[in-house]
C-alpha cells in the first residue's frame, strides 16, 4: 500500500542533509555578491573619478543607479519566481547582475557607468530575494530563520571580503580588476545553479510530478530512497491570482504593510552607517587608519549577529527578538555618536556593538519576511520588501549628506538617524499585537474538540 508523505513532513522529521548543505552554501555565496557590490562602488570610486575625468562627488548618480535597480528587479523578478519558478529566475537574476558588472569595464562616462550600475542593480535584486526563497523552501519549518538569516551574513562577507581584495588588487590591476571579479564570480556560481541544482522541491512536485520529486527526495533523505510507491503531497495550499495582489488578501494585508515599514526604516539606519560611518569619524578627528579599522569592525560585527539572530528567532519568540535588537541598535548608535572621538580601541567596540545590532537587526527582518509568507508568495513577498527597503537605502545618504551639509554635530546626526530603529522597533510591537489577535480569532472560531 503506498505511503503519503507531505513536502514539509520530509523536511522536518529527517537529518538536515549534505545535499541541503550544498544548496544554502550557493544561496550563501550569491548573498556574498550582494556584499561585493555595496562596498566595490566606494572602494572604486577614486580611480573611475580619476578615468573619467571627474570629481568623486559627481558619481552620486551611478551610486544611486545601483541602488535603483535592486528595487525594480526585486519587485519584477520575485513575481516571476513565484510563477516560472525560482531556480529558473535566480540563474536569470545572476546572470543579469554579471553580464553588467563586467560591462563597467568598458564604460566612457558617467552615463554609461549609472545605466550599467542599474541594469546590473535589477539582476541583484532579483538574486538577492530569490536566493533567500529558494534557500529557505530547503529548510525545516523551525530552521528558516536559522537558514535566511546564515544565508544573509553572505553579505557581510562580501562586504569584508571586498575591502580585502580592493588592498591587492586595485594597485596590481587598477579598477578595472574589482568589476572583471565582480563579474565573472556569480557567472562560475550560476554555473554550479544551473547543473548541479533542481527546482525546489513543493515546484517540482507541482509541475514535474512524482518522479521528479521522488529523485529529490533520495538525496534530501536516503532512508525514503527506496518506496517506488511513496506518494509525496504538497503542504502549501496553490495561491491563485496576482503575486502582488495576494500579498493583499486573506489576512497579508496589515502585516505586509508592517514588513515593508519595517524594511525602510532598517535599511535606511543601515545604508546611513555604511555610507557616512567614515565621514563622521572624519568629522570627529579621526585618521583615514583608524575610520578604515573602525567601519572593518562594523562588518565583524554584522557577521556575527547574522549567524545568530536566526537561531534565537528559531528558538524564541521572533517578535521579542526583533525588538531587543532594535532596541540595542538605537542605543549603540546614539553611543557611537556621543564616542565617536574616543581612542581607537573603545570605538572599534562600539563599531563592533553598532554593527552586531543595527545590521543584526536587519538581517532578523529578512528572517521575518521568510517566515511571513507561503511558499507561492515567498519570493513576491520578500522581494518587494528588499524593494521598499531599497528606497529607505535610497534616502539614506542624502539625509545624512544634508544634516552634514548643515554642519549639524556628529552626536546630534546619530541622534536623529537613530530614531530609525525605534520606529522599527514599534512597528514589531504593532505586527506582534495584531498577530496575536488573530491567532485568538482563529483559536476562537475552531470547532471544539
Amino acid at each position: 500500500m503506498a505511503r503519503t508523505v507531505s513536502v514539509s513532513e520530509i523536511l522536518d522529521n529527517n537529518p538536515f542533509s549534505p545535499y541541503q548543505i550544498w544548496v544554502c552554501t550557493l544561496c550563501f555565496l550569491i548573498m556574498f555578491c550582494e556584499g561585493y557590490d555595496m562596498m566595490v562602488i566606494g572602494v572604486t570610486m577614486p580611480g573611475i573619478a580619476a578615468f573619467l575625468g571627474c570629481k568623486p562627488n559627481a558619481l552620486g548618480l551611478a551610486v544611486s543607479a545601483g541602488q535603483l535597480g535592486p528595487l525594480v528587479g526585486a519587485a519584477l523578478l520575485g513575481i516571476a519566481a513565484d510563477k516560472w519558478g525560482r531556480k529558473r529566475t535566480l540563474i536569470l537574476s545572476t546572470i543579469i547582475f554579471a553580464v553588467f558588472t563586467y560591462c563597467i569595464n568598458f564604460i566612457t562616462s558617467l552615463e554609461t557607468l549609472a545605466l550599467y550600475r542599474f541594469l546590473a542593480g535589477i539582476g541583484l535584486g532579483g538574486a538577492i530575494p530569490n536566493a533567500l526563497a529558494y534557500g529557505s523552501e530547503w529548510a525545516p519549518s523551525n530552521k528558516k530563520a536559522t537558514l535566511a538569516t546564515t544565508m544573509y551574513a553572505g553579505v557581510a562577507v562580501g562586504s569584508m571580503a571586498t575591502g580585502f581584495l580592493a588592498a591587492s588588487m586595485l594597485s596590481r590591476g587598477g579598477w578595472q580588476s574589482m568589476y572583471k571579479l565582480g563579474g565573472i564570480m556569480p557567472l562560475v556560481i550560476v554555473i554550479a545553479v544551473m547543473f548541479l541544482l533542481p527546482e525546489t522541491l513543493e515546484y517540482t512536485l507541482r509541475i514535474f510530478g512524482q518522479d521528479k520529486a521522488r529523485a529529490v527526495v533520495a538525496k534530501i533523505a536516503p532512508s525514503l530512497a527506496g518506496e517506488t510507491d511513496l506518494q509525496i503531497v504538497s503542504s502549501e495550499k496553490k495561491i491563485v491570482g496576482s503575486p502582488v495582489g495576494q500579498l493583499f488578501k486573506e489576512g497579508r494585508s496589515f502585516p505586509t504593510m508592517m514588513i515593508w515599514v519595517a524594511f525602510f526604516f532598517s535599511f535606511f539606519l543601515l545604508w546611513f552607517i555604511a555610507a557616512w560611518a567614515p565621514s563622521l569619524l572624519k568629522k570627529s578627528g579621526a585618521t583615514p587608519k583608524q575610520f578604515g579599522i573602525a567601519f572593518a569592525c562594523i562588518n565583524i560585527g554584522s557577521l556575527m549577529a547574522t549567524l545568530l539572530i536566526g537561531r534565537l528567532m528559531d528558538k524564541f519568540n521572533k517578535f521579542n527578538i526583533l525588538k531587543v535588537f532594535f532596541i540595542l541598535g538605537f542605543v549603540s548608535v546614539v553611543v557611537f555618536g556621543f564616542s565617536s572621538s574616543a581612542p581607537l580601541m573603545v570605538l572599534s567596540a562600539l563599531c563592533v556593538v553598532m554593527g552586531f545590532f543595527v545590521i543584526g537587526g536587519n538581517s532578523g527582518c529578512m528572517g521575518l519576511a521568510t517566515l511571513s509568507y507561503p511558499t507561492d508568495l515567498r519570493g513576491t513577498g520578500i522581494g518587494w520588501a528588499y524593494g521598499v527597503g531599497k528606497i529607505g537605502s535610497l534616502a539614506a545618504p542624502a539625509v545624512g549628506g544634508m544634516l552634514l551639509a548643515r554642519q549639524w554635530g556628529v552626536s546630534k546626526i546619530c541622534n536623529v538617524m537613530a530614531i530609525a530603529s525605534l520606529v522599527v522597533v514599534v512597528i514589531v510591537f504593532i505586527l506582534q499585537a495584531y498577530m496575536k489577535g488573530v491567532s485568538a480569532k482563529a483559536a476562537a472560531a475552531a470547532p471544539a474538540k
